[in-house]
């Protein structure tokens, strides 16, 4: 026999009566689900929301989601850097009917990313949607392509190059220096891109989806809550709770993923299951304010909920019971690929604390917004921080392995960095600074010109059956026509992509010039 759980509401007052709904006794998947749902109306009601402010917190969020959006330069900058990614493989590896293939997933590909988001890729050695590569030939892919970048590294094309081959996924980081763009290279990582083209299909059924998740995903990372490193939430957790929220509203915003993945998880069977659920979400006339709201007073209602078996399930668009092995249950998204896995296993017991401190502090700015006793401007700040463009835009974030040592991620090495020091030249010791390129090696021509990259096919495959088009800005939703500000690019050093030629074809030339380009590489 369990005892219930406490609400954490946040009203201050204390003496509220206790709901009958919270005088649970047995912990199982109804009973967890009952208590949920009770509790969430609760902390929803705490909130006390003012409908007359609701549209200016509305025009709030929305102000911030197109501050957000990467700019048409972003989406350049990332397809041209896969095309790079890709001759460099060929180079490593070459070339067995058209394999291996370099294929973005993630972020980029959900359309979910901003100018300081990571770009993931997947080198990919077969047509197969199931993974058959080791995790021994895996490591053997990553160290060969590190020594490669290695080189690149030394002559300041790019830097932080680190593999880590001891994460659950092994990968390999590098940055490029002339975007500050960070990318995250794995193999055969068919899972990740499977779940990446998931998520794009549904962001199709509703631009509520895409908005609250841009929202979410940055209010995490400004309070320090979006990184599994740190033992805090994954990207793909959080999203998931956003597609959760939305799944579970009533009437419901998006369907539950089973009803998609029933047959299967190739592109097509996805795409064909998800014809019917165009317009699912029309009956629901919640605006984003609304919604952001209720998705902070459901995560605060599940506080104390957690630690007896509640998780999250896209794959039932409900809450359901379930166990995990010791350490990975502190925070329970489920994943809908393989449900005997949590999204937020990375979340530790501190940290789980600090994400509901958080939580918790959301609540009561918003509580104290619908009150009156916080203007727009300074909730803006609490909830996003100030915005700075600075912030905004990519940098070179330097990461270094235990074992690595410091100087050599510097692209000019130790030695040539302290000589310059010591003679008054411009050096600085700033983390935040590269030193400029010792070495004027650059890729070959038909990696580093920008106007001669070959373009193959418009469409990019990662089995034959599932197309990967180019990624491309999406439309901005609702009717959103707000001015953005214009951000200067940092081009600390060349770049992968190099800096562009004075007789560079330019970038709306790219398709007419196509075929020329394929000929003169």
């Amino acid at each position: 026999m369990a005892t219930p759980a406490a609400s954490t509401s946040v009203s201050d007052d204390s003496d509220s009566d206790s709901s009958q709904c919270s005088e649970a006794s047995i912990w199982d998947s109804q009973e967890l689900h009952r208590q949920a749902e009770c509790l969430e109306l609760e902390e929803l009601a705490a909130i006390s929301v003012n409908p007359t402010l609701l549209p200016i917190l509305n025009h709030l969020l929305l102000e911030v989601y197109a501050v957000l959006r990467p700019k048409p330069l972003d989406y350049d900058q990332r397809n041209t850097l896969v095309d790079v990614i890709r001759k460099i493989t060929k180079q490593i590896f070459g070339s067995n009917d058209g394999f291996p293939v370099v294929e973005p997933f993630g972020s980029f590909t959900m359309d979910l990313f901003t100018p300081r988001s990571d770009l993931d890729l997947s080198v990919n050695f077969s047509a197969n949607t199931d993974d058959r590569y080791t995790r021994k030939e895996k490591i053997s892919v990553i160290r060969k392509f590190s020594k490669v970048l290695y080189s690149h590294q030394r002559n300041g094309i790019c830097c932080g190059v680190l593999p880590i081959v001891s994460a659950r996924v092994p990968i390999l980081k590098v940055i490029d220096c002339g975007t500050g763009v960070e990318c995250d290279i794995s193999v055969e990582n068919k899972d990740g891109m499977t779940r990446s083209m998931i998520f794009k299909y549904v962001s199709l059924l509703d631009e509520r989806f895409q908005i609250l998740s841009y929202l979410v995903k940055f209010w995490a990372k400004i309070h320090d809550l979006n990184s599994p490193r740190q033992l805090t939430m994954s990207s793909m957790s959080i999203i998931s709770l956003v597609a959760f929220h939305l799944q579970t509203r009533h009437p419901p915003i998006l369907p539950a993923f089973s009803a998609l993945l029933k047959d299967g998880l190739d592109c097509a069977s996805v795409e064909r299951n998800i014809l019917p659920f165009k317009g699912f979400g029309s009956r629901n006339t919640e605006s984003v304010a609304e919604l952001f709201v209720s998705l902070i007073s459901k995560l605060l209602s599940a506080e104390s909920l957690w630690e007896h078996g509640l998780c999250a399930s896209n794959f039932e668009a409900s809450w359901i019971s379930k166990t995990w092995k010791k350490g990975v249950g502190n925070l329970s998204v489920e994943d809908f690929l393989d449900r005997s896995q949590n999204f937020a296993r990375s979340v530790g017991k501190v940290q789980m604390q600090k994400i509901c401190k958080y939580i918790r502090q959301c609540a009561l700015n918003l509580l104290d917004f619908m009150r009156g006793k916080l203007d727009t401007p300074k909730l803006k700040t609490l909830l996003f921080g100030r915005l700075s463009p600075d912030d905004l835009v990519s940098k070179p974030r330097l990461k270094h392995g235990k074992r690595k040592r410091k100087w050599e991620l510097c692209p000019q090495g130790r030695y040539a960095f302290q000589k310059r020091a010591k003679h008054g030249g411009n050096a600085t010791t700033s983390s935040g600074s590269l030193p400029a390129p010792a070495s004027n090696k650059v890729f070959p021509a038909a990696l580093h010109d920008r106007g001669t990259i070959q373009r193959s096919s418009i469409h990019h495959r990662f089995v034959p059956v599932i197309p990967w088009p180019r990624i491309i800005p999406s439309g901005f939703g609702y009717g959103l026509s707000l001015e953005f500000p214009s951000v200067a690019r940092p081009h600390p050093g060349k770049g992968i992509l190099g800096r562009r030629p004075s007789n560079a074809v330019p970038l709306n030339q790219w398709n007419s010039t196509s075929a020329a380009a394929a000929r003169s590489t």
